[in-house]
C-alpha cells in the first residue's frame, strides 16, 4: 500500500492519519561542495592560473575535511582542467586555465554520441569563420596583423616540408585559430576554435592529410586573405574566407569519431 492509500484508508476507518513528511533530498557530496567552492573562486578571478595551493594538511584544515575528500575534490577540478597536481618538492595543486584541446574532449564526445557528421561541423564553422574574417579586416591591431602574417608564413614553410602532412595540418590550423582569436568576439572565437579542433583531431587520428596541390592552394588563399586584411577590406575578406570554408572536405560524410 502506498502512502496516499494508507492515509485514505485511515481516514475511512475514522483513525487520525499520520502525517508523512516529504523526503529530504540528498545533498551533494562534500567533495563536490569543495570543488564547487574552488571553481567559483577561479571563475571570479580570486584564484588565477599559476596560483599554488597550500599543502594538503592546511587545505584539509581550511575546509574541515578528510584527505580522501580533498583529493577527490581536486580530481574533479583536474578533470575540468581547472587544477593540475604536480609531483615533487615544488609540486602540489596549481590553478590552470582549460585549453581548447581540453574542452574539445567533452565537446567531441557529445558530437560523437549524437552521431554528428563532419559535414555538420564544417557547416557550423562556415557560419562562424567568414564573419570573423570580415571583423578582423575591419578592425585589427598591428599586433594582430603581425601574428596573422607570422601564422601564414609558418604555414607556407610547413607546406614545403616533405613529411606525412602533420606539420602543415598544425600550421594551417594555427592560421584559423589566429584569425578567430583576433577578430574581437571571444564567445565566437572559443566556439570556432572548438569546432576547428574537432576537425583537426579527427584528421590527426585518421592520418588523412592535404596533398601537395591542396597545400599550395591553401597558401595562395591565406596570402590573398592576408592582403585583404592588410587593406582593411572587410567585405572582400569575408567573401574570400567564405569561399575558402566551402572548399575543403564538405563531402566527408564520416561521423565525428575521436573515441573509438
Amino acid at each position: 500500500m502506498t502512502a496516499p492509500e494508507a492515509v485514505a484508508a485511515a481516514v475511512a476507518a475514522g483513525v487520525e492519519p499520520v502525517r508523512i513528511p516529504r523526503r529530504v533530498e540528498r545533498s551533494a557530496r562534500t567533495s563536490e561542495v569543495v570543488a564547487a567552492s574552488i571553481r567559483s573562486q577561479i571563475a571570479r578571478g580570486e584564484l588565477k592560473a599559476g596560483d599554488r595551493f597550500p599543502p594538503e594538511d592546511e587545505l584539509m584544515e581550511v575546509f574541515g575535511i578528510a584527505r580522501t575528500t580533498l583529493r577527490e575534490a581536486l580530481r574533479i577540478l583536474e578533470a575540468e582542467g581547472l587544477v593540475t597536481v604536480l609531483r615533487g618538492r615544488r609540486g602540489g595543486p596549481r590553478v590552470t586555465t582549460p585549453t581548447v584541446e581540453h574542452m574539445t574532449r567533452m565537446f567531441a564526445l557529445l558530437l560523437q554520441i549524437e552521431g554528428v557528421a563532419l559535414t555538420d561541423v564544417h557547416d557550423a564553422l562556415a557560419v562562424v569563420e567568414p564573419p570573423m574574417a570580415g571583423r578582423l579586416a575591419a578592425s585589427h591591431t598591428p599586433e594582430a596583423l603581425a601574428e596573422l602574417t607570422a601564422a601564414v608564413e609558418a604555414a607556407a614553410a610547413a607546406a614545403g616540408v616533405e613529411d606525412d602532412g602533420t606539420a602543415f595540418g598544425e600550421a594551417a590550423a594555427a592560421v584559423h585559430h589566429t584569425l578567430l582569436r583576433n577578430a574581437g568576439n571571444t564567445s565566437l572565437s572559443i566556439l570556432g576554435q572548438l569546432l576547428h579542433e574537432v576537425i583537426s583531431q579527427y584528421y590527426r587520428r585518421s592520418g588523412q592529410h592535404a596533398t601537395a596541390t591542396e597545400r599550395r592552394r591553401a597558401i595562395k588563399s591565406y596570402r590573398k586573405f592576408l592582403g585583404l586584411v592588410t587593406d582593411g577590406d572587410a567585405a572582400a575578406a569575408e567573401e574570400h574566407w567564405n569561399l575558402l570554408m566551402h572548399y575543403p572536405d564538405r563531402r566527408n560524410k564520416q561521423r565525428v569519431d575521436l573515441y573509438s
